[in-house]
């Protein structure tokens, strides 16, 4: 069974790299993953899994047999030596015990003669509690132990769990690359809008093609502009915006903010990212203050990291419209 299908054409770098650990069989014990949402990092750890777990004596470490009794339970999500978890839902993070049900998973006896594989998916998501408990399994891990931490938002992995995992960074690719990708899966649409709007995260244009992402974000462009003429009630959009969280939605506008102060400082379309935009941007840079605009873009990225953490994502997003219609 061939997993280079699997393999993303952004993924080379790194895939070269997972497979030169198996053929120097010096696997190591803790990996960090990370890169911006929408690259496969989840697609690339299974085909790296996929090909460790393998039993077949004959492997050249290019693909897994898919023959072996490692590979038929694998493809079939039943092999007891992969383990993965992840936050229970979108407004939970990773709690102390889903981490001490994974440590007393660490300690058992690897039901094959491979290895065991540990994937914790979102791994930012880890509360305190739950971040401290899974240090003493980085520390102390058994033999023949590989853990596997995926995770979009860096900053948010605390130091001491980073510098026990060996990093290994997932490149944004080319605008080129992308476009030839999306083209190559038939992905319909404004195919330089969509990775726009993903910054270009193929995966993600793609899930954005198939759910009419670029009329959600007029649509919320329109309420952006409404609600600072005071045309439009606060509740509204922030109800509209938890409708559709699974959109990047404040990344969106954190590009509109940007926008504004570029055209605020240059009156010309020189460096504007939100080209489509720039006609109504420039229009309402006229009574905004350049000062003000930059505070209120703080305030943007301190929403975006918070609305990574469970919270009232309603009264996040009021107090941030309310913001805005204050600049």
């Amino acid at each position: 069974m061939s997993v280079s299908r699997d393999i993303l054409p952004w993924h080379d770098t790194a895939w070269q790299l997972l497979k030169s650990y198996i053929s120097n069989e010096r696997i190591p014990q803790a990996l960090l993953l990370t890169g911006q949402a929408g690259l496969g990092k989840a697609q690339l750890v299974r085909s790296f899994a996929h090909l460790l777990l393998c039993e077949s004596s004959n492997s050249s470490h290019d693909s897994p047999c898919g023959k072996c009794r490692s590979c038929i339970l694998f493809v079939s999500g039943t092999h007891p030596d992969f383990i993965d978890i992840k936050p229970e839902s979108e407004d939970k993070d990773i709690g102390i015990d889903q981490i001490r049900w994974l440590l007393s998973k660490i300690r058992l006896t690897v039901h094959y003669l491979q290895y065991r594989i540990i994937v914790v998916h979102q791994a930012d998501q880890m509360n305190r509690s739950a971040a401290n408990s899974f240090l003493k399994g980085l520390e102390e891990p058994p033999d023949r132990t590989v853990i596997i931490l995926i995770t979009d938002q860096l900053s948010l992995i605390p130091a001491t769990v980073q510098s026990r995992c060996q990093k290994i960074v997932i490149e944004t690719p080319t605008t080129d690359c992308a476009l030839d990708w999306l083209n190559e899966n038939d992905t319909t649409g404004d195919l330089s809008l969509l990775l726009q709007m993903s910054r270009r995260a193929p995966l993600l244009a793609r899930e954005y093609a198939e759910c009419e992402a670029i009329t959600i974000r007029m649509q919320l462009f329109e309420k952006f502009i409404l609600l600072r003429h005071k045309k439009l009630s606060v509740v509204v959009v922030a109800a509209f915006c938890c409708e559709h969280n699974q959109f990047e939605l404040v990344a969106w506008m954190i590009s509109w903010i940007v926008d504004l102060m570029k055209i605020n400082q240059t009156s010309s379309m020189v460096g504007v990212e939100n080209v489509d935009l720039y006609d109504s941007l420039k229009m309402l840079t006229g009574d905004l203050d350049l000062q003000h605009l930059y505070d209120f873009y703080l305030v943007a990225l301190e929403l975006h990291l918070q609305l990574k953490q469970p919270l009232n994502k309603n009264l996040a997003y009021e107090g941030f419209f309310i913001k805005w219609a204050a600049v």
